[in-house]
Order: C-alpha cells, then structure tokens, then sequence
C-alpha cells in the first residue's frame, strides 16, 4: 500500500509540473510548435535515467525509483489533456 501512495503523490506533483511547464513555455516560445511536450519529455526521460542509475548504484534507496521516477517524472512525462 505504501508503494501506491508513493506512485501516487509522485503523479500528483508531477502531472501539475508538466502542465505549469508547458504554461511556461507555450508564453516564452508561442504555440505554433508543442514546445512544451518537446521541452517536458525530453528533460523527464533524462531525469529518469539519471534516478534509475543513482537507484541501481544503490546511491537512491528503492522506494526512490517509484516515488521519483514512475511517480513523479512519470506523471511529468505523460500528463495529457
């Protein structure tokens, strides 16, 4: 159970930063071109890896990878309206 609440509120927080970010970037560079989506998947997929590196090495416990990288950046990377 606590490993769902983990993915969770990880998606939460990740979901809402994807659609801020690409608020953000749609005001900066228009939207003529998805620049939040490019700018969004490209940053997540990197960050995810850097997590299930650090959580492989054992640097990051376990629990990091669900919370992190399926929870947050997962909800970072794929929230869609």
């Amino acid at each position: 159970m606590v490993n769902v609440l983990l993915v969770a509120a990880g998606g939460a927080i990740g979901a809402a930063a994807r659609y801020l970010a690409g608020l953000w970037i749609a005001a900066r560079l228009g939207a003529s071109f998805p620049w939040g989506t490019f700018f969004v998947n490209v940053t997540g997929s990197f960050l995810i890896g850097i997590v299930l590196v650090l959580v492989e090495g054992g640097t990051l416990p376990a629990e990091a990878r669900l919370f992190l990288a399926v929870g947050i950046l997962g909800g970072y990377t794929t929230f869609s309206s």
